[in-house]
């Protein structure tokens, strides 16, 4: 509980429109020989009281595994987004990654940072978006292949645009959980999110996320 409180220290205090969602994805890591990663992920997101699909996202990369502890992605996102009451968009994303292991390893304790630059552009409109994604994750095993897991991940928006992005703050999200096997390098990993997004000229917005992911790594 200490863990997930210091978790939920980045979020603003001020008041917010709040929404309940559902968050479901799948993750695939494969080894494809000397070093050569596949990522794949699938997401789809339930909002507005989790009433309707509102998002999907789908975000391919190659990456390169640069020792045990460190790999380094590329890739790119389709994300389609249809708000209630507002325009459905397509957004374009290119991507750079980091991941890296900072304490721990397989069956212990460990520490993990992911670093993640995007380049945005939304389909039909002018102007590129850069933005820096910096997720630290907690992985504690719990015995017999299972563990509580906690991270956090601020969004930083590098530079204006005229689709709206502002230069600054974007987001956090924070998430605590519980990773469940299924069978050798398959897991599933539920719990909840928090995510506090900034946004201008109309109240922030809190969502209290029910999040279920399948992940598979060969």
């Amino acid at each position: 509980m200490a863990g997930l409180a210091l978790l939920l220290l980045p979020l603003p205090a001020q008041a917010a429109q709040e929404d309940e969602q559902v968050w479901l994805a799948q993750f695939s890591t494969f080894s494809l020989g000397k070093g050569v990663l596949l990522f794949t992920e699938a997401q789809g997101r339930l909002t507005d009281g989790a009433s309707r699909m509102s998002q999907i996202i789908l975000r391919p990369a190659l990456g390169y595994q640069v020792s045990g502890a460190v790999s380094v992605f590329a890739g790119y996102a389709w994300v389609h987004t249809d708000p209630l009451g507002g325009t459905a968009s397509d957004e374009h994303r290119a991507y750079e990654q980091l991941s890296v292991r900072l304490l721990g390893g397989p069956g212990k304790v460990t520490l993990a940072s992911r670093t993640r630059i995007e380049q945005r552009w939304i389909q039909g409109r002018a102007d590129m978006g850069w933005r820096l994604r910096q997720q630290v994750r907690l992985d504690v095993p719990l015995g017999k292949g299972y563990s509580a897991i906690v991270h956090t991940e601020p969004f930083v928006n590098l530079d204006t645009t005229s689709w709206g992005q502002r230069a600054g703050f974007d987001q956090v999200r924070v998430f605590a959980g519980a990773g469940i096997p299924v069978a050798r390098g398959i897991w599933i990993e539920a719990g909840y999110g928090g995510q506090y997004v900034n946004r201008h000229g109309r109240p922030d917005r809190m969502n209290h996320i029910a999040n279920l992911s399948l992940n598979l790594r060969r």
